[in-house]
């Protein structure tokens, strides 16, 4: 229906945003362990967080989660939500664990990991959509390989 009007796309983002942040943490804390504490198949250690980020997180967890700004995440129109849930939020088990602010701060973290202004400052201006990184950015900062 997007093609009959361009606020079709708009209500079917909002839907699927909806019912990714029912089926999400908001505690940006919550997501980091659980994304760290992923194994493989043999039951090997297979984090998909850096060291240096979840310490990040866990030395700042109150400052992180009163930054992100989750009603941002329904300024995406459904094609690009949907490129964000395919290929960019990471998945645990199967299922997506992030959201896009989750994947953005993750990003900023990585990119500045202490200093924390220069954080919120590339998380505030990708949030609000000003620019985005590149993909390889986007797939690998704040993770075991950045």
């Amino acid at each position: 229906m997007s093609l009959v009007h361009p606020d079709f796309s708009k209500l079917a983002s909002r839907i699927e945003v909806s019912n990714l942040h029912k089926e999400t943490d908001d505690d940006y804390l919550k997501v980091i362990q659980k994304l760290d504490s992923m194994v493989d198949k043999q039951g090997r250690n297979a984090s998909m967080i850096h060291p240096e980020l979840k310490r990040v997180v866990e030395q700042n967890r109150e400052k992180i989660n009163a930054k992100l700004n989750y009603s941002r995440d329904f300024n995406y129109d459904f094609f690009g939500f949907k490129t964000l849930e395919r290929s960019y939020l990471l998945k645990a088990e199967g299922k997506i664990v992030e959201r896009p602010q989750h994947m953005l701060m993750r990003c900023s973290l990585g990119i500045h990991l202490d200093d924390l202004e220069s954080a919120f400052e590339t998380y505030d201006l990708m949030s609000e959509m000003w620019f985005t990184h590149a993909t390889p950015t986007l797939f690998n900062s704040g993770t075991p390989k950045p």
